[in-house]
Formats: structure tokens, sequence, C-alpha cells
């Protein structure tokens, strides 16, 4: 089994995993599902300009997706390497992303109103 994941302030964790729980989600299952779309759609280097790795947190919380299969962490790590980030602060970006976007709550409900 191979994680990978990324630190968000408690105050950030707290919300992802409310957010998760709202979907009725681990936040490690919500972690996977935006690491798996992010390897399809390969926007890294948009989301990097619009949420900026900060500097080092004093306080921070892990966020982590387990994956399988190895061969996702080694393509998500190519995929940080080529927005010129670590795979750490490209997961953070993600979960933030998700947290301003509310891509996988808008979806569902798109779904449900068909």
């Amino acid at each position: 089994m191979v994680q990978i994941g990324g630190y968000l302030t408690p105050e950030e964790h707290a919300e992802f995993r409310r957010y998760a729980m709202g979907l009725h989600l681990k936040d490690s299952s919500l972690a996977n599902l935006l690491l798996a779309r992010e390897l399809r759609l390969q926007r890294m280097a948009a989301l990097k300009q619009l949420f900026p790795p900060p500097a080092p947190l004093k306080e921070r919380s892990r966020i982590t997706a387990h994956q399988s299969d190895p061969a996702i962490k080694q393509a998500f790590e190519a995929l940080a390497r080529g927005a010129g980030i670590s795979a750490d602060q490209a997961a953070a970006i993600l979960f933030r992303a998700e947290l301003a976007a509310r891509w996988l709550a808008r979806a569902i409900d798109q779904v449900e109103s068909t």
C-alpha cells in the first residue's frame, strides 16, 4: 500500500473532513477521487497558479490517500514534478481547490436533478 498526501491547516482539514462526511465518504476516499480526477485532467499547473503552495505551516494536518497501485503514486509524483512542486504540495493544492470548488458535490447534485 502506497500513500499520497498533503498538509493543510487544521481548520482546512476539519472543513475537508466535514465536506467528505457530507458526501458519505472518509477524507481518504475523497482524496483518492480527487487524485484520480487530477491524473485524468492534468490541470496541476493551472491549479498551482490559483492555489499556490503556502509558506511552511506552523500547525498542519495531513490528509492521506491510500493506493494499492504504486504506479498511481509514480504518475502523481511525475505530474507534480512537471508543475515544479512536490507531490505533497500538489496533493494539498488539490484538496484546497476542491474545498473552493466543491466539484464532487456539484456533480452529484447535477445527476440528482436530471
